[in-house]
């Protein structure tokens, strides 16, 4: 018995030992892939993290970081929210989402920087796990409105504007009348300019690892969403650049692993850098691209005998791309302030001030989910409709009016489409140009209905197709000696009604309209001049009469009633 004891205690002690030089200074080997028979260390820059997980698939450093003390704010009157849909993983998130939001800080000082995340999954999850308390888009929202914001830029971080920007933009609409200034910035991926500056900074990202038996795979989410052509785009000016060792695949709808692999085995590489094209290096990168497992994209491609290096670094890591989100931030600032209740009133251009004819002409949107990219205007009488293409084939039928109205109405006031294989056009009535119009989307994949403003532009009809109407005008102010013809005849220009005044006295020397000075347009007869007016609202003018002993400027109420047009 005593033998056995001294036995057990000589094994403890040596497992103690054993323990010990467990946790020496000794460098630990870094996990590998096979190429054949040989082994080689994977290259991965944003270590897996090394706390246990909490559920399989979900490694995650513990605590938080200085980055997501950002959520805690307080009262602002000018704030950017920049909504991501977030990450449970603690160190991509201070690296990506994290710097993002300090390189805008940064470069915005007069702001606060607020967080906001779209996956309530997510939120959660670090609700319980960590403690951390991040607002979702609708208690963002509602914040900013308890806290009387009056400046608010929304700036998205999504990678191109399909279902998940969508939601963000139905979210966040409703509030637009609730500041005095309201805007939404871009994806990073939306505009032309974009793709070229993006595949420059991506392989600037990745030119270390660039050789001739080396391609580079960056793989996306990928989404059912036409904005999935996104993906392709971005493939086709990486190849015109002359990146032709890159190759754009997706997770899933798009190009996916078994096509990468088909690429890949036409172009004479043995090694191949995967990297993420999204914001965050989170689970879909940790797990699905490098996971180590038969269905993880390092694991197949080894399995086809490559040597694979994966790069764990989200785009919103890399100083370039940060800018690049500035950028737009910058742009949504200088853009139109989409606040409903700081925008004016106006009676447009009806058809009875257009010639008959068919026009092409523009539309903009309040929301860049819902793009026109095309609109052929035709005038006939008292009538005006267009047909309107959509960018894609997101929204099934259309509704003059708010979504809440839509949902409320019957089948038979609802516009249907027609469909070319890759766009909706709809055939739609329109009263009038240059005028904010309700124009809702019913969504093909969620039937549900979001709100749009839209605008029927003038910009594209010859300035000769425009025709001169007659307006009735009321007058007030002065010593009632003094009057102006009624009706006045109404001029429309750049997308601005003018007004022809004829006084009943020759002694007006100047008007002053909104601080600027209008001289007279003739020199003979009773005073004449042309003016920028608003319609259906009381417009304060000066008028200068030399009538009396010495020049003296006269205040006057002019408003002009646009359903007198005729």
């Amino acid at each position: 018995m005593k033998r056995m004891k001294t036995m057990a205690l000589m094994l403890a002690l040596v497992l103690a030992l054993s323990a010990f030089a467990g946790c020496s200074n000794e460098e630990k080997p870094t996990p590998s892939t096979s190429t054949g028979a040989e082994t080689q260390p994977v290259t991965v820059t944003d270590p897996v993290e090394t706390e246990a997980p909490d559920e399989p698939g979900d490694d995650y450093e513990e605590g938080t970081s200085s980055t997501d003390e950002i959520v805690n704010t307080t009262p602002a009157d000018k704030v950017i929210l920049v909504v991501s849909f977030g990450t449970s993983f603690n160190q991509s998130r201070n690296l990506t989402i994290g710097g993002l939001e300090t390189a805008i800080a940064k470069a915005y000082p007069d702001y606060q920087v607020r967080r906001a995340f779209t996956s309530q999954i997510i939120i959660d999850k670090l609700a319980e796990r960590d403690g951390l308390r991040i607002d979702n888009v609708q208690e963002a929202m509602d914040r900013l409105v308890l806290d009387k914001v009056k400046e608010v830029v929304i700036q998205p971080t999504h990678i191109m504007e399909g279902f998940e920007y969508e939601d963000v933009m139905a979210e966040v609409m409703p509030y637009a009348d609730k500041f005095e200034s309201f805007k939404v910035g871009r994806s990073l991926l939306s505009a032309e300019e974009d793709y070229a500056a993006v595949a420059d900074i991506i392989v600037a990202a990745t030119e270390d690892y660039r050789a001739d038996d080396t391609a580079i795979v960056f793989m996306g989410h990928g989404t059912e969403h036409e904005a999935s052509a996104t993906y392709g785009k971005l493939q086709g000016v990486l190849d015109d650049k002359g990146y032709k060792d890159y190759i754009i695949g997706t997770v899933e709808h798009g190009i996916e692993i078994d096509q990468v692999v088909a690429m890949l085995s036409e172009m004479d590489v043995k090694n191949v850098v995967l990297r993420p094209l999204m914001v965050v290096s989170g689970d879909h990168a940790n797990n699905d691209m490098a996971g180590g497992e038969e269905d993880s994209w390092d694991y197949i491609l080894e399995q086809e005998g490559y040597k694979v290096t994966s790069v764990l670094e989200g785009l919103g890591q890399v100083p370039a791309i940060q800018d690049r989100y500035i950028e737009h931030v910058q742009e949504t600032i200088d853009s139109e302030n989409l606040s409903k209740a700081s925008a004016a009133t106006a009676a447009g251009a009806s058809a009875a001030r257009i010639k008959d004819g068919t026009y092409q002409i523009e539309v903009s949107s309040s929301t860049s989910m819902f793009k026109i990219v095309d609109c052929r205007l035709t005038v006939d009488g008292a009538a005006m409709t267009a047909v309107v293409t959509l960018s894609g084939q997101g929204f099934s039928k259309l509704y003059l009016g708010t979504g809440e109205e839509a949902a409320a109405d019957s089948e038979e006031n609802f516009y249907t489409f027609t469909d070319d294989g890759s766009r909706h056009s709809f055939v739609l009535p329109v009263e009038a140009l240059d005028r904010e119009l309700e124009l809702s989307g019913l969504s093909a994949r969620k039937e549900t209905w979001y709100d749009h403003t839209v605008v029927f532009k003038s910009d594209n009809i010859p300035a000769e197709d425009f025709l001169p109407v007659k307006i009735d005008l009321a007058m007030s102010g002065g010593t009632g000696r003094a009057s102006i013809d009624s009706p006045a005849t109404l001029l429309y220009r750049d997308g601005r009604n003018f007004a022809e005044l004829v006084w009943s006295s020759p002694n007006y020397t100047y008007m002053i309209v909104n601080g600027e000075k209008y001289l007279p347009t003739n020199s003979e007869g009773n005073s004449s001049f042309e003016i920028p007016v608003e319609l259906d609202r009381q417009l304060s003018v000066l008028a200068c009469t030399v009538a009396m002993s010495e020049p003296k400027e006269i205040a006057y109420e002019l408003n002009f009633d646009s359903s007198s047009i005729r």
